[in-house]
């Protein structure tokens, strides 16, 4: 049931709405939990089995990401959604983040929702319907929509984007998250400050470019207006915007992630990386997989996300716990992303 305040949040501004529940609010738990909080993970199969149990009793995380491997038929998926959150009712303090990954009109990692447009009109009708679908079967985050118009005509971006303009693309989602926001499904713009000037997709190699003024201006726009929109995250791009932070990707870079998206552009909701466990972002660089999710969370994330590989996950996260113990900065890292973490969990109520 929807409460008053769930309520009250959609009748006001994304920052009044975190002010209304301080995040000096928010107890602390065992800091097994408070990390576990910062952790989005993946996970194999289509039900809960013991193994999967275990992992996520040790992790206790934020979010789970779900993917056409956790994806049989909708009971299924509503049942093993349930299965999850049954955990962490257990094991935290708050419901996962159930989170997908359902570009409108771009990628679709469970091909379980179909009614949206490629490109041309939107069908405004049919995309509810999706989102409605979302919210029934469980999942309370979509890592959509797209804020990455493709600059470049050549961009890997480019059959992903549903507009032509970047006004289209403003305006498609500002009505995006509203109506995502109305179905009790939050939102994730993506991936700041813009993939749309690469031609390399970070999925292969770690794009690099010099963005210019006018292009990066204009891009930090179009993430303005999903700001403004009321989206809760914003999830930042494998990739090394030399003109604001030159060879540091922007999941690693403080200029990018505080400095640009939390000062400049007044960002309040939360932070994820892209995927941590699959993508090459560290290849060819001086760094171990650890090191690289500490300096993400050092940047400003409040969410680290490992989609795949339950095994890399385990061990970043038992090298991280042993970082907290000894390493009063880093803790307090933690402890103020659970405490934002927990915010929005209170205020979305989960």
């Amino acid at each position: 049931m929807i409460t008053a305040l769930f309520l009250f949040a959609f009748l006001v501004k994304n920052e009044e709405i975190r002010s209304s529940y301080p995040e000096e609010a928010i107890t602390l738990p065992p800091s097994q939990e408070v990390l576990g909080q910062n952790f989005v993970v993946g996970i194999p199969g289509t039900s809960l089995d013991e193994e999967t149990r275990i992992f996520l009793e040790q992790i206790r995380p934020g979010g789970v990401i779900l993917y056409y491997r956790n994806y049989e038929t909708p009971e299924q998926f509503r049942n093993f959604i349930s299965e999850l959150q049954e955990v962490a009712a257990r094991t935290t303090q708050y419901p996962y983040f159930i989170m997908i990954d359902e570009e409108p009109g771009g990628a679709t990692r469970l091909n379980l929702f179909k009614n949206v447009f490629a490109f041309g009109t939107p069908e405004w009708e049919r995309i509810e319907q999706d989102i409605k679908t979302m919210a029934d079967i469980g999942v309370n985050v979509n890592l959509a929509p797209l804020a990455d118009f493709p600059f470049d005509e050549d961009s890997f971006i480019k059959y992903r984007i549903q507009a032509h303009t970047p006004a289209a693309l403003v305006d498609f989602n500002k009505k995006f998250i509203a109506l995502s926001q109305q179905n009790d499904v939050s939102t994730t713009l993506k991936h700041f400050p813009g993939m749309g000037v690469f031609v390399e997709d970070p999925h292969d190699t770690l794009p690099r470019a010099s963005v210019g003024k006018t292009v990066l201006d204009e891009s930090l726009e179009i993430f303005e207006s999903g700001i403004t929109a009321g989206t809760d995250f914003v999830m930042t791009g494998h990739a090394v915007y030399d003109d604001i932070d030159p060879g540091v990707p922007a999941t690693l870079s403080k200029k990018i992630t505080t400095d640009v998206l939390r000062k400049q552009l007044g960002f309040s909701g939360l932070v994820i990386t892209d995927d941590l466990s699959d993508m090459p972002l560290i290849i060819g660089r001086d760094i171990d997989l650890t090191e690289a999710t500490i300096e993400s969370l050092d940047a400003g994330h409040n969410l680290i996300m490992f989609s795949h590989r339950p095994d890399k996950t385990k061990r970043v996260f038992e090298e991280l716990l042993e970082r907290v113990q000894n390493d009063p900065e880093f803790r307090l890292i933690t402890k103020n992303n659970y405490r934002r973490i927990a915010a929005l969990k209170e205020i979305r109520d989960l």
